[in-house]
């Protein structure tokens, strides 16, 4: 299988940021948001994210299920609490109550930035978790887009994949690697995953950019989960 990644684009990302001040090209012409209706009985239950530390792979099936079983234990020793906000599977636009605001209030000082992605093999869907250090948590949309670009620029991004889930993350700090910026390469265990491909951007004018690469349009859900170490920007992908 052809080598997948978590990158930011590196200097290219960084002149980039130098330019005029605009947001990605997508949000210019935003697609309306799905309305949210009510959950088939068959939709996954949203499980509460673990704390797995092997944020290049993805865990084993079996793994997953122990985690999940311990999850009461692990909420107590973390600090974990209930999702802040939640979608529901839908291959639609989808974007929290305030967008481009903040969900929650997020201090000049906090300085939340990206610091961790891992994914996980749950009963009927994959996830990819995108965990950030600081305070508040981010406002974000998520959508499937033609064209991966870059902030600002619009310059074509490289993403694998046939489809591409786009999210937008809002109330981000400028920050580059010296200040916790995540640079992951080389991502090579994602077999078990509909993940083909990952691909962040650098943050610019408060909003960074995620991109899942995928085969086809796969119905999503998006969750933010509270957390001691900051929160969670949870994407749930059906098989």
């Amino acid at each position: 299988m052809t080598k997948n990644r978590i990158t930011f684009p590196g200097l290219t990302c960084l002149m980039v940021l130098t330019l005029a001040a605009c947001s990605p090209a997508q949000t210019d012409t935003e697609a309306p948001v799905e309305p949210v209706s009510a959950a088939p009985a068959s939709t996954p239950p949203l499980d509460e994210p673990d704390d797995g530390t092997a944020e290049q792979s993805p865990a084993e099936p079996e793994e997953a299920e122990e985690e999940e079983e311990g999850q009461p234990q692990a909420r107590a020793a973390t600090g974990g609490g209930g999702p802040q906000d939640v979608s529901e599977f839908a291959t639609g636009a989808q974007q929290s109550a305030e967008f481009p605001e903040p969900l929650t209030s997020v201090p000049d000082s906090a300085g939340l930035v990206l610091a961790e992605v891992r994914t996980g093999v749950h009963e009927g869907y994959d996830r990819i978790v995108f965990e950030h250090a600081g305070q508040g948590a981010p406002g974000w949309r998520a959508e499937y887009v033609s064209t991966p670009v870059e902030p600002g620029s619009g310059f074509p991004l490289q993403v694998e994949g046939e489809k591409f889930l786009y999210i937008s993350a809002a109330g981000l700090s400028q920050a580059g690697s010296e200040q916790q910026q995540l640079e992951l390469d080389d991502w090579t265990d994602t077999e078990d995953t509909v993940f083909e491909d990952v691909v962040t951007t650098f943050v610019h004018n408060g909003r960074a950019s995620y991109y899942l690469g995928l085969d086809t349009e796969r119905k999503f859900r998006v969750s933010v989960w509270e957390h001691q170490d900051g929160p969670r920007l949870i994407i749930d992908v059906l098989h």
